[in-house]
């Protein structure tokens, strides 16, 4: 990637479409060919993964591009682990929003 990726929450999603973000969260279910992610805020996106998109953890990361329609077309997924602390990731993400140079 030639710049940072921001690291987004799902409240997040209309205000970077056409972009590539990172988001972290716990897969909530399956939808169609895709799936639910819950987010650190709470809020939940419709993750359009492609083939090479897989996972096998119930939290993510997740790198892809936000559609016009809010939903998300994941390019990959990387397991974090089926035991994580959402609520401190989103402090996290708090802090990385406040000072984006820092955490790029």
């Amino acid at each position: 990637m030639d710049k940072p990726t921001p690291r987004i929450t799902a409240s997040m999603i209309q205000q970077h479409a056409g972009t590539t973000v990172r988001i972290v969260g716990r897969i909530v279910r399956s939808q169609g060919s895709g799936f639910i992610i819950e987010t650190s805020d709470g809020n939940t996106v419709l993750v359009n993964p492609t083939v090479e998109c897989t996972y096998s953890a119930n939290f993510i990361e997740l790198l892809g591009k936000v559609q016009g329609d809010g939903t998300v077309s994941g390019f990959t997924a990387v397991d974090l682990s089926d035991n994580f602390d959402l609520k401190a990731y989103g402090l996290f993400e708090s802090a990385a929003q406040k000072c984006p140079a820092l955490f790029a």
